[in-house]
């Protein structure tokens, strides 16, 4: 009951945060397109972005490597997303993984249009995740699972053919994982700092049949 008093209470601050976001997209002049509009309505979406970093000194060397979520979504309007995703992250010291972890679930982004060529974006994720750390006694790697939860804002710029730039600048976000050995590990995060900041891009796909007109 404890843990999902927790998941109901991360769900209504992800509520608030969608509700916030499309408050605040209102009050800069954003709106919602019609379903009677010219839009991505019935059109599939992909996205995502790649990450890597490295840092060598005299006495070693550390690297990062993430995905950050790669996902497939599918319009159920011009405005509403619904889809799957899945994300990645490893982290290696002298060429030694100490840390890998594997995410994947389902989300759910309405956005709000900023003009012609801007994009005020939500976004919730719900994740389970799996992988493996090294222990802190034994120095073997250790299997590890549980869940994520998290919501973020972004603001996309449309590029013209379907591609579009996100740039996420927030996040409030709640990870749980346990093993057997510690038991459950919580941790969250809450606001803006470069953690919390990333770019990706997108692309809008139509796999419907072209319908043909007769102009006789």
């Amino acid at each position: 009951m404890k843990y999902l008093n927790k998941t109901a209470f991360s769900f209504a601050l992800a509520g608030m945060f969608i509700f916030s976001a499309k408050m605040n997209g209102q009050f800069l002049g954003g709106m919602r397109l019609k379903n009677d509009e010219e839009g991505p309505k019935g059109k599939f979406m992909v996205y995502g972005s790649l990450d890597y970093s490295k840092i060598s000194t005299p006495s070693g060397s550390s690297s990062s490597v993430s995905s950050a979520p790669i996902g497939l979504g599918y319009f159920i309007n011009n405005n509403d997303v619904i889809g799957v995703n899945y994300a990645y992250s490893q982290n290696a010291v002298n060429h030694n993984v100490i840390y890998k972890q594997n995410e994947t679930g389902i989300w759910y982004s309405p956005s709000l249009t900023l003009g012609k060529y801007f994009l005020l974006i939500a976004q919730v994720d719900a994740h389970y995740v799996w992988g493996q750390q090294v222990t802190g006694t034994a120095e073997t790697m250790e299997n590890f699972n549980g869940y994520r939860l998290r919501a973020y804002p972004l603001i996309g710029i449309v590029l013209g053919g379907g591609w579009a730039l996100k740039f996420k600048f927030a996040e409030l976000s709640m990870l749980q994982t346990k093993t057997k050995q510690e038991g459950w590990t919580k941790s969250y995060v809450a606001g803006i700092s470069g953690s919390t900041f990333g770019v990706g891009i997108s692309k809008n796909l139509d796999f419907r049949k072209k319908i043909k007109t007769d102009d006789h």
